[in-house]
Order: structure tokens, then sequence, then C-alpha cells
């Protein structure tokens, strides 16, 4: 068994541990609420603009738009959304995953995938497994606060209108509870399949209760679906990003939760070792005063 001085210095430690990481605990459940509350005030939104997008879709006679159509050019592009910060457990592994699995599939099909990502621990994955990156973006809480994000839905709705991509893709962590966080990919382009996508996540939108000739548009839906489609297209990517963020810090606050009682519980275990050590040398101190009076007499 240790001595006492070891097992207090070993107590003090761990101590110093829990404080860091019950800190961080607390900051990442700051963080997931914050995310959280965001994301639930825009729900209504982004169910408003699939209900949009279908009837633009849907119509008697097709509109005419380079989003709606496909291209042939047997190149796909794919945004990977990891953590900005590691302690957040198997998060970044089930992302490289599903990558991975997107990568194989595009080859089987004959297209070169163009992979993309946000800075952060992904990225070191990516680069050991030698995974070419077209770009790096920076961390997501920075995508989500500055104009960035308007950038990467002009780049890739250019590259597409463009005929340089046949289609594009968000690999991230999809938030469905707080006990349910799954990786899946969403199809941003084609608008088609974006649309298709977007209508069966939000309120069922059944084909006998609205139908486009039901609405009368000015302008025309020709020239609504312009900038409607970039809105879509945009919305959907910062969805992806939020719902990204709310997994993130709800895997590093359940990871520092868990290593913060893991922490209380050696302490505990410390604790007793130490008083165990203790009472120990105590006892053989009195057995030596004892021996000693016995010698004297």
């Amino acid at each position: 068994m240790a001595g006492t001085r070891q097992i207090q210095q070993r107590c003090k430690a761990v101590n110093n541990i829990r404080r860091v990481t019950r800190t961080m605990e607390m900051i990442s459940t700051a963080k997931y609420k914050a995310y959280h509350n965001k994301r639930n005030a825009v729900v209504e939104y982004h169910d408003a603009l699939a209900q949009i997008g279908y009837l633009l879709v849907t119509p008697q006679k097709p509109l005419d738009h380079p989003l709606l159509k496909k291209n042939t050019s047997n190149r796909t592009a794919l945004l990977a959304v990891g953590s900005t910060r590691g302690l957040c457990g198997t998060y970044n592994d089930y992302i490289y995953q599903l990558v991975k699995a997107n990568i194989q599939t595009a080859s089987r099909l004959g297209k070169k995938p163009d992979i993309y990502a946000t800075d952060g621990r992904l990225t070191g994955i990516l680069n050991y497994h030698h995974i070419k990156l077209q770009k790096i973006y920076r961390n997501t809480d920075e995508i989500l606060a500055t104009g960035q994000l308007d950038e990467i839905t002009n780049d890739f709705i250019e590259q597409y209108m463009a005929g340089f991509i046949d289609n594009f893709g968000v690999v991230y962590m999809r938030y469905y509870s707080p006990s349910s966080q799954r990786p899946e990919t969403l199809t941003i382009l084609p608008l088609t399949e974006l649309i298709g996508n977007l209508t069966t996540r939000s309120t069922v939108i059944w084909p006998w209760e609205l139908s486009f000739e039901d609405f009368y548009l000015s302008p025309p839906a020709s020239e609504i679906i312009k900038s409607l489609a970039w809105i879509i297209v945009r919305s959907s990517i910062e969805a992806c990003l939020t719902d990204a963020a709310i997994s993130e810090h709800l895997a590093r606050m359940i990871t520092m939760k868990n290593a913060t009682e893991n922490a209380e519980d050696m302490i505990k275990e410390l604790t007793n070792d130490y008083n165990r050590a203790r009472q120990s040398q105590i006892t053989g101190e009195l057995l030596d005063i004892i021996s000693g009076t016995g010698a004297l007499q």
C-alpha cells in the first residue's frame, strides 16, 4: 500500500482534474442550451421553407432552373462537419466512418469525391487516413456567427450551376433528442432531393391538401425560385451546422460528467486508502510504544 503522503498527492491531483472536468461540463451545458434554443426558434421557419419548396418542385408545368436539374460531371462534393474541440467521445470517429462510406460509394459509382471539412479534430483524423481536403472552413461557432455561411452557400451553388459537381451533401451529427444523435448525410443539391428530404422531416404535406395552382404568385415562380433556392440551401446548411454543434456540446457535456463522476469515485477510494494507511501507521506506533513500555518493566 502506498504511503499517506503519496495517497494525498494522488488525491490532490484527481481533485484538480475533477474541477477542470466539472468546469468544462458546465460550459458545454450552457452552449448546448444556447444552440438548442436557437434550433427551436427556427423550426417553424425551416418547415415553412420545406412546404414552399415542395410547391415549387411539384407544379403541373415543371420550373426551369439549374438547381432543379441533374448534372453529369461525375464529381461529388461533401462537407464533413466534425467537432471544433476534443473531449467529446467518439463523435469524430462516427463522422469519419460516414465520410469513408460516402467516398467508397462515390468510387463504386465512378464519381470523384471532393471533400471539404470544418476546422477541428476531424481534419486530423482525415489527414491521418490520407483523405485529401479541398478546403477547410473555420469552426462551426464562427461559421454560424459570421458571413462565412453565405460564402459556403454561394460556393457550392456556383459549382453546381456551372456543372462542376453532380451533387453536394453534408455529413454531420443529426440531433434528435438529448438521448439520440446519429451521423447522417443530407443531400443539399440537386434541390429536388433536398426538398424531398426536408418535407419528410417536417410537417407531412399531402399532395391533395396543397397544390401549386392554389396560389397566385408575383413575381412568377420562375423568378421566385432564383432567390428561394438560395434561401433553402443556406438554411439547410445552417440547420446541419446547428445540429452538429448541439450534438458536439451534448457529447462533451456527457463525457465530462462521466469524467467528473469517475474522479469523485476515485477520490472516495483514495480517501479510504488514506484512512486505512493512516490507521495502520497509528496502530504500528502504538505497538512500538507498548513494546517499549514492556521492555522497561
